[in-house]
């Protein structure tokens, strides 16, 4: 048996080597389908299908809040720190409840000041995860208290960047915000916790923790209907359902909201903690796989027709071969060892491609498709490589074994293999499969287009700012340094003044949240006058800024002023245009006042209404949203927005140094443009839809070659039909018709099947698209004008060779 297969497998090298077009052409376009299937596999794999790197990561879920008055804003919320309190005192269902939330932390003292992005734990977390410290040890439960909690955990990269990977770190005293803290513990390289952005509810932050400290609850962190701002991780008991630890949490709930002053109705979500991290990217990675699938298998269906037609020229020697005693199992064999070979040779160059197309994804990845860190090559990358090839030689090698199993040897030999029966039902088959690769570049060309179409339609949507030429620099206070409102707004106030001393500086701005980063804080709107129960008031994102922040941003001003000085002691505020109609509808709200959080609260009186920003993102409506004065509430952070009169990164270096004079030991990360916010907002919706069109693009070229070389083939197995015509006196018009008519019949056929799989697989593109429906017809069209263009074209050419066949030749046949 072995001696066959190696006797098998020496005649199709041979065979290979006979025609070097058709192995190069054949190789090339496996090595870029499996290639590409390899890497986007590899990245859906590490992103979507292998379980969270943590024990029993099955059983490991996020916990959200939800107010059913405002789910049609937020669906889930983020949690309070009371109700935590209660579940984990209370629940029965979890083995382990566990808070965290964001912190950003400035370390002094040794070095370069830096800002480091942080979290806040429960001393529960990392025993639940699994998660035992490289060096040292993670918190103990004692450091969950208030005055205990002057520890930190390092992450390894933090730990060799900063600390230059120093074993003797454990137990050094280091600085963070004015405050001394104790390192006790470094986590393992190959811990992997998701950014915050992708646990949180309604924040667009980019960052993963690298610094770690005990959550130490204080009283400041406890209100029973306020700041639900972290999110809680649990891990489920053995054989407790879902659904009955959230009939146990809902029960929580309700006890919880009827100890509110008022009617509220308080319920919970549980998400598994794997669907909460990748939710958001698993609809556009899916879509890119089954893209990047049909390249492949259009691929396999060229192959499987040049093999057909290379099957159709061997019938006379299959018919000889047959007549001397060769088994018909015997030259299956063949075949398919002939198509293992080819997707052999294919799936090794396809193992660079694939090493290729993985740099070249990660390298254009957007920062918030998550686990983008666990992706890189490894022995599952190879497994993937080997399946695809052994799978694709499979595909495109069965249909022309099945053919050369089915060859009558009497009537190939006084055939000679042109004009019968056989050989039309060969045509047939071809034109099917013809069919199929133009069906399946139109599924593909149509997702592209309504990506492509739904991403014109986003860029063009109305920001409600300017962000050309506009600097951002992101800014920490300390607590210790900055602890109270007064303190903050002195050095807001000098370094907004020391910043526009800047050279071309035209205006300085500040806000506690910019806009497309996600919400600034969220309270309840009491409108003077109204009797509204506490869920019946409308929310509102409130944010902090300065008198220049809107001439900076370039956000207009609709109806009455701005702030000014005189406002520092009379508590006043500006509304969103919505905001504007959504409270006070049909009324103008200038000189009106509201409440913001209880009914003793200080009145505020409506100087002014802006325009309308997007402040989660260009997709979703804007918010409700109002803007108080810096002076008058404050937050430790704030983003300085600078307008200049020329490149703003050419402001960089000056613009650094001037906030360095107000204070040495703050910690000024990375200095971006507001573009760069603009086009991060975006950068996923762009990274899904740049792929899926150049997988559709990949698509529709080698289906103009599949439509080219059938139609090509055609025309030279009836050329002595053509010869014939021509002799008898047909028009070449007539020719290039029948050669035309007959290549389009397929295209069109899969056209139509191919739209009719569009529209009805469409309601999974629904979730990726804005302000574009999975019908659209502009696109629908579009697609179809050029597909037919490109077949028309890639048909021409055959037909225009068929009416120069020369009369003559006849004489040969």
């Amino acid at each position: 048996m072995f001696d066959a297969l190696l006797a098998d497998l020496r005649f199709a090298f041979r065979l290979l080597r006979k025609d070097p077009a058709f192995s190069a052409i054949a190789v090339a376009t496996l090595a870029l389908g499996i290639g590409a299937n390899t890497a986007v596999l590899s990245l859906v794999d590490a992103v979507i299908l292998r379980p969270l790197a943590y024990t029993e990561p099955g059983r490991l879920v996020s916990i959200h809040e939800v107010v059913p008055r405002f789910s049609h804003l937020a669906p889930l919320i983020p949690v309070n720190a009371m109700h935590y309190k209660e579940w984990s005192k209370s629940a029965r269902s979890f083995e382990q409840i566990t808070l965290v939330g964001g912190i950003a932390l400035n370390l002094t003292g040794s070095g370069e000041p830096e800002r480091l992005r942080g979290a806040r734990a429960t001393a529960n977390l990392f025993p639940m995860l699994g998660v035992h410290a490289q060096l040292g040890r993670t918190f103990l439960a004692e450091e969950d208290q208030p005055g205990r909690d002057s520890v930190v955990v390092l992450n390894d990269e933090l730990w060799r960047r900063r600390f230059g990977a120093d074993p003797s770190v454990i137990g050094r005293k280091v600085t963070f915000d004015g405050g001394t803290y104790e390192i006790v513990g470094v986590l393992p390289r190959e811990f992997r916790f998701p950014k915050l952005s992708q646990l949180f509810a309604m924040t667009i932050d980019e960052e993963q923790p690298e610094i770690w400290k005990p959550f130490a609850l204080r009283d400041s962190d406890l209100s029973p209907m306020g700041d639900f701002n972290y999110v809680s991780i649990a891990r489920l008991r053995t054989g407790v359902t879902r659904s009955q630890a959230l009939a146990e949490l809902n029960g929580l709930q309700s006890s919880i909201a009827s100890g509110f002053p008022e009617k509220t109705e308080l319920r919970a979500a549980i998400v598994p903690l794997q669907d909460q991290i990748v939710g958001r990217s698993r609809g556009g990675l899916q879509l890119m796989l089954a893209a990047v699938a049909a390249v492949l298998l259009i691929a396999c269906v060229n192959i499987a027709n040049l093999l057909l037609a290379r099957a159709a020229g061997r019938r006379r020697e299959i018919a000889i071969r047959t007549a001397i005693g060769a088994a018909p199992r015997r030259l299956v064999r063949q075949v398919l060892v002939e198509s293992l070979l080819l997707s052999g040779i294919g799936g090794i160059c396809g193992v660079a491609v694939a090493f290729g197309a993985m740099r070249l994804i990660l390298a254009r990845a957007p920062l918030d498709i998550p686990r983008l860190d666990e992706v890189h090559p490894d022995a599952r990358l190879l497994l993937f490589n080997f399946a695809l090839a052994l799978a694709a030689g499979l595909l495109f090698g069965l249909l022309p074994a099945w053919r050369f199993a089915r060859t009558d040897p009497q009537e190939a030999m006084r055939s000679g293999g042109r004009g019968t029966t056989a050989g039309r039902g060969a045509g047939r088959l071809r034109s099917l499969l013809v069919a199929l690769e133009v069906g399946l570049s139109a599924m593909c060309l149509i997702a592209g287009g309504l990506l492509l179409h739904s991403f014109v339609k986003l860029l063009h949507v109305d920001r409600g700012f300017n962000s050309d030429r506009v600097l951002v620099v992101d800014l920490n206070l300390p607590q210790r340094g900055y602890p109270n409102t007064q303190k903050r707004a002195a050095f807001i106030q000098a370094t907004i003044e020391r910043v526009a001393a800047v050279p071309g500086v035209s205006s300085v701005g500040i806000s506690n949240k910019l806009p497309l980063t996600g919400e600034g804080g969220n309270n309840l709107i009491l409108p003077e006058g109204r009797n509204l129960a506490v869920m019946e008031r409308p929310l509102s994102d409130l944010r902090q800024v300065n008198p220049d922040y809107f001439r900076t941003m370039g956000i207009p001003l609709r109806a009455g002023r701005l702030f000014a000085e005189a406002d520092r002691n009379h508590p006043v505020a500006l509304l969103s245009t919505l905001t504007a109609e959504r409270i006070w509808p049909n009324q103008n709200p200038v000189g009106k006042r509201f409440r913001t959080g209880g009914d003793d609260t200080p009145l505020i009186e409506i100087i002014g209404v802006v325009g309308d920003v997007h402040g989660v993102s260009l997709s979703r409506t804007p918010s409700n949203t109002i803007y108080f004065p810096y002076w008058q509430r404050s937050f430790n952070q704030y983003a300085l927005v600078v307008r200049t009169a020329m490149d703003p990164r050419s402001a960089t270096s000056p613009v650094r140094a001037a906030i360095r004079q107000v204070d040495p030991d703050l910690p000024i990360p990375t200095i971006r443009t507001m573009e760069a916010v603009v086009d991060a907002s975006v950068a996923q919706r762009r990274f899904q839809m740049t792929l899926v069109l150049l997988f559709a693009i990949t698509a529709l070229l080698l289906a103009s070659l599949g439509i080219y070389g059938v139609i090509s083939y055609s025309v030279a197995q009836r050329t002595s039909e053509m010869g014939i015509r021509l002799a008898l006196g047909a028009q070449p018009a007539l020719i290039r018709a029948m050669v035309l008519r007959q290549g389009m019949q397929p295209v069109i056929l899969g056209l139509t099947a191919g739209v009719l799989g569009a529209l009805l697989l469409g309601r999974l593109l629904a979730t990726l698209l804005f302000d574009v429906t999975p019908t659209d017809p502009l696109t629908i069209v579009v697609v179809a004008a050029l597909l037919l263009s490109v077949a028309a074209g890639a048909t021409y050419l055959p037909a225009r060779r068929a009416t120069r066949v020369d009369p003559t030749a006849l004489r040969y046949e």
